[in-house]
């Protein structure tokens, strides 16, 4: 007979999403309907500018993800903290602080008194209750950097997506840095672990870079997943086709550590739509049959459906440039049914 830490053990059901501050958001907002808990590990190498202001203010890493996924995950997203959290104060007059998100200063006064960044991001949970835990994937302070393909290189990860430079050879860490021992805690106990959307080097690429994170994804007994964007991206992965970001990071893991890439196949998305986004280096990854068949070949399944959200509007977001994102719905479905 089952005995009852069995049955328990068989029902539960965890999901970790490992990226920047949309996409793992987004895996875990389609995931929760049919997992019993999920966990987003978020990078923590941005430099951008409320980002890097933050950084540089307090000797931290990078708030500003973190931030973003504990108010999209917020129990109430419509409460006065989560919104709070989001706040970009408007201050012409004082340059340094115009766009500023309060997070990221919230973070970062939390930091300095407590002097511990991930009870930092512990104490700015309490305040908005995400519907997932939250982790920084290290609570390392170091800077991404990248060698690019006519070998010269970049320092930081502003750098590092910057437009109008050489194809990205590789990135990697100024100073090698352990990741957060209960992020990979997290990877060891999951059942499914997915990887992306996102930023390909600077937020997925980058999370991996940390010491032990490889290593845990070789060792875990959970699937892995990756969630292939839905276009390239300028500065970062331009030229790139579905198969160019599946070899990577099969590369970059090791063989048969890549279980799955989801790649989207959209068919209904509007002409003039695409067309806007490309006119800004963004443009739709298309894969075909044989394609797809080349990423068989890399001992990775790839499951190919439309995952795209349906978009009616071009957003424009604060210095950011945004894409065609995942519907986190189609995107809980597909992990649900990976695991049955």
């Amino acid at each position: 007979m089952m005995s009852a830490q069995s049955q328990h053990s068989m029902s539960r059901r965890s999901l970790v999403a490992i990226g920047g501050g949309r996409g793992s958001s987004q895996v875990v907002l389609g995931a929760q309907p049919y997992f019993t808990d999920c966990t987003a590990l978020v990078s923590v190498t941005d430099t951008g500018r409320s980002t890097g202001v933050a950084r540089t203010l307090a000797d931290i890493p990078a708030p500003g993800d973190l931030r973003n996924t504990l108010a999209t995950l917020a129990h109430d997203r419509e409460a006065l903290l989560a919104r709070l959290l989001q706040y970009r104060f408007r201050s012409p007059a004082v340059p340094v602080l115009d766009g500023m998100a309060f997070g990221n200063l919230l973070i970062a006064a939390l930091a300095q008194m407590t002097g511990d960044f991930a009870q930092a991001i512990a104490i700015t949970s309490t305040l908005v209750e995400p519907t997932a835990r939250v982790l920084p994937i290290s609570t390392a302070n170091t800077q991404l950097c990248a060698e690019l393909a006519d070998g010269s290189f970049r320092n930081d990860e502003l750098a590092v997506r910057g437009l109008n430079k050489p194809p990205i050879r590789r990135v990697f860490l100024a100073d090698p840095a352990a990741a957060y021992p209960p992020a990979l805690e997290a990877i060891a106990a999951a059942n499914i672990v997915v990887l992306g959307p996102g930023s390909f080097f600077t937020s997925v690429f980058a999370a991996l870079l940390f010491d032990g994170v490889v290593a845990a994804l070789q060792q875990t007994k959970a699937m892995v997943v990756f969630v292939c964007n839905t276009t390239t991206q300028s500065g970062q992965t331009d030229g790139f086709r579905a198969i160019d970001h599946v070899a990577r990071l099969v590369d970059h893991l090791g063989p048969g550590v890549l279980d799955v890439a989801l790649i989207n196949r959209s068919t209904g998305l509007d002409s003039a739509l695409v067309a806007q986004y490309a006119a800004e280096g963004l443009h739709l990854l298309e894969p075909d049959d044989n394609e797809i068949a080349e990423i068989a070949a890399l001992g990775v399944r790839p499951l190919v459906r439309d995952y795209a959200e349906q978009l009616v509007n071009k957003r424009e977001i604060w210095n950011k440039q945004d894409t065609i994102r995942h519907d986190p719905a189609r995107l809980g479905t597909a992990l649900w049914e990976l695991l049955q």
